[in-house]
Formats: structure tokens, sequence, C-alpha cells
């Protein structure tokens, strides 16, 4: 019998006991030693996704929200134990921020300041979201998704659309095309997460004129007070059934 795991639980179920407040579980995308998208300015998409979420993170709490989250910067942590993270702990929500990119035949090697980066041949922009109908909470990750969405298009941002072209690692089935809401049944970290979840793209990093918008913080800020305008909506908006089919 594994003691450290009845060390554990016991101290996952005080921490769910103490937090009277609603609890969103707050996951930046890859890791150090898996860095995603390689974008137009020669950055990875690991360093968009975690300061995205550092600024993100106090203005959930500022709401009301109890914060987790699934890694620190330095931290590398495998996609299985972000749901365990979120699961274990009975969040209300679960949120996973990543930079996007798309297939390598629309791509180009290139260089800045003397590392390797790459830029698309085409205009690729937009936000996309994804859930999944695995998830154990599929309807309300439906809903949380399309509040989302709802709060972001104001913003003048258009949806990707991109990821329903029928290639090799695209085809997906959109559910939602005015608001950019797909269906990815097998990603992990939303088809192991048993509360309801959502995996936001913010833009695609290897667009030149995306990766600007991404990288303006007034942008970031306004993206991510329209992701706080739908969390707090979550609870009043997301009681009736929705469908994903």
């Amino acid at each position: 019998m594994n003691i450290k795991r009845l060390l554990y639980f016991p101290a996952v179920l005080f921490i769910n006991f103490t937090f009277a407040q609603p609890i969103i579980v707050l996951d930046a995308g890859h890791t150090p030693e898996a860095a995603g998208a390689l974008g137009a300015k020669g950055i990875y998409e690991v360093e968009y996704n975690d300061r995205f979420v550092a600024e993100l993170k106090p203005q959930l709490e500022a709401i009301g929200y109890k914060v987790i989250l699934t890694r620190n910067p330095e931290q590398n942590i495998s996609l299985q134990q972000r749901a365990r993270i979120a699961n274990q702990l009975n969040a209300d929500l679960f949120l996973s921020i990543h930079h996007d990119s798309t297939r390598e035949k629309y791509l180009v090697q290139t260089t800045v300041d003397n590392l390797p980066a790459q830029r698309t041949i085409e205009p690729f922009r937009g936000f996309s979201a994804y859930v999944s109908n695995k998830n154990g909470s599929p309807f309300s990750s439906y809903c949380f998704a399309e509040n989302l969405t709802k709060q972001i298009l104001p913003l003048g941002r258009a949806p990707a659309l991109y990821h329903t072209d029928p290639i090799k690692g695209e085809n997906r089935p959109l559910l939602n095309k005015e608001y950019g809401i797909y269906r990815y049944d097998n990603l992990v970290v939303l088809r192991s997460t048993q509360v309801p979840a959502v995996l936001l793209e913010i833009g695609v990093i290897p667009d030149e004129e995306d990766e600007a918008w991404v990288s303006n913080s007034q942008n970031r800020h306004n993206m991510q007070q329209a992701i706080v305008r739908a969390v707090a909506n979550y609870q009043d908006n997301c009681i009736k059934p929705y469908s994903i089919d």
C-alpha cells in the first residue's frame, strides 16, 4: 500500500473543506522541457502561457475565486497530473491557457537575434476554444467555452477557423463557427478532467501580426478581463444543459 497516497488524500480533503470560495484551476500549457509552438520572435509558447496566467491569476482572485496553478514557470508536469489536481480539489472550473501555431507547410524557418524562429507564409490569426465530449462535465464545459468566447468577440478578436481544414493534424469538429469552439475529445487535460474544462488558445504566435497583438499588454489585459467576466457569469449562465454533439 502506498503510504504517501494515504497521507496525501486527507490533505486534499482538508484543503477542499477549507475553501469556502469557488475554485478555478488555471493551467499554463506546456513546460520548459516541452515548450510548445515557436513564435515569430523566437520565443516559445510556454513563455507566453506563463506570462498570461501570471497576469490573469490576481484578476480572478479579485472576484473571489481561489486560483490554483497546475505548475510554476520552472516546473515540468504531466498532462495527467494537471487533470488530477482539478479532480482531487473538485474544482468549479479548469482553464488551460495556450498560444497557437499552424501546420509546418504554412511555416518558414527564420532567425531573430540569432535565435531560431518561425513565421507563417499567410495569415493565421485569432482565438479558439476546445472542449471534450469525454470530459466529466461536457455540457458545463461547452457552456463555459461559450461564455468565454462571447466575452472575447467584442474585443475585435475573430475566431481562428483553420482547424477545420481537412488535413493531417487539423480537421477538428467545429461546434460553433461564430464563437470558434471546437470539439477535441482526446485532449488529455480535457478528457481526464471530471470538472468543467476548457482549453483556450489566445492567439497564433508564428503570425507576426497576431504575435504583436498578444504581446501588447493592453490587449492581454482586455482578454484577461473578458475571461474574468466569463468566469464571474459562469454560475448564472451554465445551469441548463448544453449538447456538444
